[in-house]
């Protein structure tokens, strides 16, 4: 087919899509309605139940990597500590929160195209404009990685731990581009609805990762001092990014993948229409998290202790409603690919139920062991003391939190990315923020507990904003129009005859 013809192929597709899906919308959507509402209730919860334990579990041990990398490197020195720490910092904001901001765009394309077209391998083709964006954004960071050692100077830090943390940085680039095409890979096989494929290879990896922060780090046989930590992680990358290719191709996954094809580069402006504004949203979260950190450096290292001890209880407590979303996100999007409006619906309002359910449950459990949280950290008392005096601000903040991360997944569903990033730039940076170094440093004098407050004002409002959007401004019969006509225009010029009805694919339920 000539240039000429696609062009004029795009309009007439795009109309064929748009009517199928209104066709198959006015037609069947009559058959979920026939569901009874207690039932579609009961199907949704226990798929995501079922469906978010792996995930949770796996995400736990992905964001435990880092804790036994920093643990090993701090056996071995201040300075190993903080160059370590410096260069994990430097990575998740550089790299990680704008790959996996990338990535969650496959969530939107990837589930719905699963269920709404025979073709799977479709499904691939948005894959691999997953993976082109994540290696695109790669290249000037490896420039930057490379010569970041002078630039560490001028910010500020010392000759020792600039040298270290370039070292670190440098190593780790070798493993840089696997953990990236991880994340698109683990998305890939979450469409598909195989939600076990993640946990399966965590699984593998983990007690490696583990024994290799022993052996490559302080070990008397085979330790190699500071590089070890990243070497580690480097291997560790590899190992997560070939166990998920061999899950791929051992699996029914392998259905959904095409082969390698220049045509996934055609109007890929429709996959960085949404993945720029997940990212954006990721920057404005993470970003102002992290200037809470700095902002309790300035009251002294015993406010820093407490601060990262109240960090490590909010990572260990996000895994689980963020997996919740995750599973929904999968769960709303095929469901929206099969014109299924009310069970999409219906999942997404048994998701929140479920965050709720448990951020209550965390919340009373954090308040309780309150006064005995610090001492699993450190044994010195003026950070214990201070850490109980921060989590029952943690423990009010931390159900909106957690529901904050389930949100995301459903409005990634959605493919309403650009809504979370304009609702959190207000509410971190315009509200939150201000208002915490104003009530730390402002007459109040409140220090670091200011400083909390400011950002739970910002996160209860994010999160309110966010589920009042969900609840009430949903149309989700448009949201199936939308749905198609979002595939129509990503994807190269196809038959109508491709997409899928109810009945010849059938009901997820």
């Amino acid at each position: 087919m000539e240039i000429g013809d696609v062009e004029r192929a795009l309009p007439e597709t795009s109309r064929l899509i748009s009517c199928s899906s209104e066709a198959t919308l006015a037609n069947h959507s009559s058959a979920d309605n026939e569901v009874p509402r207690n039932t579609l209730i009961k199907q949704e919860a226990w798929w995501l139940l079922t469906s978010s334990a792996p995930l949770a579990l796996s995400y736990l041990c992905q964001n435990s990597f880092n804790f036994f990398s920093l643990l090993s490197v701090g056996k071995l020195g201040v300075d190993e500590l903080a160059a370590a720490s410096l260069a994990t910092m430097i990575i998740n904001f550089i790299v990680l929160m704008p790959s996996v901001g990338l990535a969650c765009a496959l969530e939107t394309f990837c589930t719905a195209q699963f269920t709404a077209s025979r073709d799977k391998t479709r499904v691939g083709f948005h894959m691999q404009r997953g993976l082109f964006a994540v290696t695109v954004q790669l290249v000037p960071t490896i420039g930057l990685f490379l010569f970041i050692d002078p630039l560490l100077r001028m910010l500020g830090q010392t000759e020792h731990v600039s040298e270290l943390c370039g070292q670190f940085l440098r190593w780790w680039l070798w493993g840089s581009w696997p953990l990236v095409a991880f994340e698109c890979l683990k998305r890939f096989v979450m469409a598909q609805g195989l939600m076990r494929a993640n946990t399966i290879v965590m699984g593998v990896v983990m007690p490696i990762h583990v024994l290799n922060c022993y052996l490559l780090v302080w070990s008397p046989q085979f330790g190699l001092g500071f590089i070890g930590a990243p070497l580690t992680t480097v291997i560790s990358s590899w190992l997560l990014f070939g166990g998920m290719v061999l899950y791929i191709a051992c699996s029914d996954a392998r259905k959904g993948w095409g082969g390698f094809s220049w045509e996934c580069l055609d109007n890929i402006w429709e996959f960085y229409r949404l993945g720029i504004p997940s990212a954006a949203m990721l920057a404005c979260s993470w970003a102002a998290f992290e200037l809470v950190t700095f902002g309790s450096s300035i009251f002294g290292p015993t406010s820093l202790a407490a601060q990262a001890c109240i960090f490590s209880a909010m990572a260990l407590t996000y895994q689980a409603p963020a997996a919740i979303g995750s599973a929904a996100a999968t769960r709303i999007g095929n469901s929206l690919g099969l014109s299924k409006h009310r069970r999409a619906r219906y999942s997404a309002h048994v998701a929140i139920a479920m965050g709720y359910v448990l951020g209550i449950g965390s919340s009373i459990l954090l308040f309780a062991c309150r006064k005995k949280w610090g001492y699993l950290y450190t044994r010195d008392q003026a950070v214990a003391e201070l850490c109980a005096q921060l989590m029952p601000y943690f423990a009010a903040v931390q159900t909106y939190d957690g529901m904050n991360g389930l949100i995301s997944g459903i409005l990634r569903a959605l493919g309403k990315q650009k809504l979370g990033a304009f609702l959190s730039f207000p509410s971190f940076w315009i509200l939150g923020l201000p208002l915490g170094f104003y009530l730390a440093l402002g007459p109040l004098k409140l220090e670091v507990i200011g400083l909390w407050l400011g950002l739970a004002a910002g996160v209860i409002v994010f999160s309110i904003a966010q589920q009042w959007y969900v609840i009430y401004r949903i149309d989700w019969r448009y949201e199936v129009k939308e749905c198609f006509d979002r595939l129509s225009k990503s994807s190269r010029p196809m038959p109508s005859s491709s997409y899928e009805s109810i009945e010849s694919y059938g009901s997820i339920a």
